[in-house]
C-alpha cells in the first residue's frame, strides 16, 4: 500500500500523539499495541524533527492529554450505559460532557496552532449554548 503524506496542524498532531499515548496506557492486546507503537513512533519522530518544543507547548500538550483521558473514560461509561440500556440522567450528562470537553479540546488545539504559527488551523463553529 502507498504511503499517504498529508500536512496537518501542530495542534492536530499533538492531539493524535496524546490519544496514542493514552492507547499505549490502556490497551493490553499485543497485536494492537504493535500498530499503536508504530504509529506513535512515526508521529513523535515528525514532531521532534519539525516542532521546537517549549514549556507552554508542553503544558498545552498535557492539557490535551488530560481532556482526551477524560473523554476515553466518558466513552467507556457511555458504552456501559448502552450495555445496561440506561439512557437516563447519567447517560445525558456523559453525552453533554463530551461536547463541552471537545469544545475545550478545540480551543487548546487552536492555541497550539497560534503559538506555533501553524498555517493549518482547525476551525470549529457550532450553535452557541
Amino acid at each position: 500500500m502507498n504511503k499517504i503524506i498529508v500536512e496537518v496542524s501542530i495542534g492536530e498532531l499533538l492531539d493524535k500523539i496524546s490519544i496514542l499515548e493514552i492507547k499505549l496506557e490502556k490497551i493490553k492486546d499485543p497485536q494492537k499495541l504493535k500498530f499503536i507503537t508504530n504509529e506513535h513512533s512515526i508521529l513523535k519522530n515528525q514532531l521532534d524533527n519539525n516542532v521546537e518544543s517549549n514549556e507552554k507547548l508542553s503544558e498545552l500538550f498535557q492539557s490535551l492529554k488530560e481532556i482526551n483521558t477524560r473523554l476515553w473514560k466518558i466513552e467507556d461509561d457511555k458504552r456501559q450505559c448502552e450495555k445496561d440500556k440506561d439512557f437516563g440522567e447519567k447517560f445525558i450528562k456523559l453525552s453533554r460532557d463530551v461536547h463541552f470537553l471537545n469544545d475545550d479540546r478545540a480551543k487548546i488545539k487552536l492555541e497550539i496552532n497560534n503559538l506555533t504559527g501553524s498555517t493549518i488551523k482547525e476551525i470549529k463553529e457550532y450553535t452557541s449554548y
